[in-house]
């Protein structure tokens, strides 16, 4: 009898034993994080004796989730002089430029490019698909009084095909990105908004999303509060055609999130997100988690996010858990150097055919960008996969390098393995698919260059090659291609 043949028994062992560790890295992970984020105040407090704010330098961004509900407005509490923040593709315009009474302009006009060579991993190389879409993107803020404000912001984008595997036509889009009203200053730290307005988070692990929504912010001192709920595309958002709604999973998201700054520099935040289907399926994942973020020392960046998904799927109970953890150390030398290191995993599901999805799922919202200690966000779970964190280990490396203040280059690896075999990767760019026979998915070099050094012009150039690992048995010697760039010149 063969002793190493896995019976049903013994696979139920194997992953009861897996989920026990995983939750068990989770609860280790959380504890560290508090003592951690206690320790690193205490350094802090010791150096600057008092800390009288919590409010962030213009030079630099500030921790957690940004300013509560922000109004891309002169009366956000913001600057209108240019802040030295990491360039954020999705970031929507600040309107500032007065042009009635109660009435402010802003916007940016915008090229991006892309080309994706070899996404099938074939051996034709030279297959590319390569498009321009010049944006143009106005902002109009209305405030007739200190109640209230109105914030809209088309965009326009023109993509052109200067070259296509396949022949697929460009289409036009106007879309309306933003449009919300803001109701502030009724009860002290309180706000509310209605409309299609941008969810975020840090590290855009749960969010990185336009969505229609009511929104209630609170804010006192250190603390922050949000409560939502939202959905996607409920109001057309193409103005020239209308979606198609089969397309989409139309779920209603209900979300919670309560963070405390401490510090100067780091917080640590709690969430809960109930999202339920209602079309193309009956899915209701519950997502509870925790994410946390700053300096342990003065020159040591960390971040955590972790979160455990709960909830029913059809016939199906959903039982995922994923870990995301990382470190930059800056060296005070010449042109800034820092290294990072990072671990991110997802759980997979090792028996489909039981009533128990083990998969951790994020919420199809994200976005997976930050940055390192440069000056653009670039996806860093790699350019070219993309992948969601589902049934997926991701182990990242990162060299940077600030030559200006407002220059950066940062050059980051990634190395792939699935959880369990699997012919899917969640949310890969790549036109093909795993055999299921290795859990080796493969590793990427990515090189992101950022550059802000002339006002009101910020620019983003990123190289990334996908070296495909043995999961892609057929094809492993071939890989695929990224290069990307955008300008982008704003008003205001």
């Amino acid at each position: 009898m063969d002793k190493n043949r896995e019976t049903p028994a013994r696979a139920v062992r194997l992953t009861g034993m897996q989920r026990k560790a995983t939750i068990q890295l989770i609860q280790i992970a959380t504890v560290c994080t508090f003592w951690l984020t206690s320790v690193s105040y205490a350094a802090e407090q010791a150096v600057d004796g008092t800390i009288h704010s919590s409010t962030p330098s213009a030079s630099e961004p500030s921790s957690g989730n940004g300013p509560i509900l922000p109004t891309y407005s002169r009366s956000n509490g913001q600057p209108t002089t240019p802040l030295i923040e990491p360039f954020d593709p999705n970031a929507p315009p600040r309107a500032t430029i007065p042009i009635g009474p109660n009435l402010f302009w802003g916007g940016y006009v915008s090229l991006e490019g892309e080309t994706n060579r070899n996404y099938k991993l074939s051996s034709s190389l030279g297959e590319a698909d390569s498009i321009l879409t010049p944006i143009i993107a106005p902002a109009f803020a209305y405030e007739p009084n200190q109640y209230l404000q109105l914030y809209v912001n088309p965009v326009l984008e023109v993509p052109v095909a200067a070259e296509e595997i396949e022949d697929r036509p460009q289409t036009t889009e106007l879309n309306m990105n933003l449009a919300y009203l803001t109701v502030k200053n009724v009860v002290p730290g309180a706000r509310m908004q209605v409309g299609r307005q941008r969810f975020i988070d840090s590290r855009r692990w749960l969010f990185n999303e336009n969505m229609d929504a009511i929104r209630l912010g609170y804010q006192y001192e250190q603390f922050s509060l949000e409560l939502s709920v939202s959905q996607l595309n409920l109001v057309q958002r193409n103005l020239l055609r209308r979606e198609a709604e089969e397309d989409e999973e139309g779920f209603v998201n209900y979300y919670a999130y309560a963070d405390y700054k401490f510090g100067k520099k780091n917080h640590i935040g709690l969430f809960t997100l109930y999202q339920d289907q209602q079309r193309l399926g009956t899915a209701q994942p519950i997502t509870v988690g925790l994410q946390s973020g700053g300096r342990l020392f003065d020159n040591l960046k960390y971040w955590l996010q972790t979160a455990a998904v709960r909830g029913s799927d059809g016939g199906q109970r959903i039982r995922g858990e994923a870990i995301d953890v990382g470190l930059t150390q800056v060296f005070d030398k010449a042109w800034e150097p820092s290294i990072t290191i990072g671990y991110a995993y997802g759980t997979g599901d090792s028996n489909p055919n039981d009533n128990i999805d083990a998969r951790f799922r994020q919420t199809g919202f994200q976005g997976n960008s930050d940055k390192l200690n440069g000056v653009a966000r670039f996806k860093y779970y790699g350019e070219v996969l993309d992948p969601r964190l589902t049934n997926l280990m991701v182990f990242t490396g990162g060299l940077g390098i600030k030559p200006f203040s407002k220059t950066s280059f940062d050059l980051v690896y990634h190395y792939y393995l699935q959880d369990h075999v699997s012919k899917r990767i969640s949310g890969s760019d790549l036109d093909t698919d795993p055999t299921g026979l290795s859990k080796h998915v493969g590793s990427e070099v990515d090189l992101v260059v950022g550059y802000q050094g002339i006002p009101h012009l910020q620019t983003k150039f990123v190289l990334g090659y996908f070296f495909p690992g043995q999961a892609f048995t057929e094809t492993w010697h071939d890989g695929a291609f990224l290069a990307s760039i955008l300008l982008r010149y704003n008003f205001y």
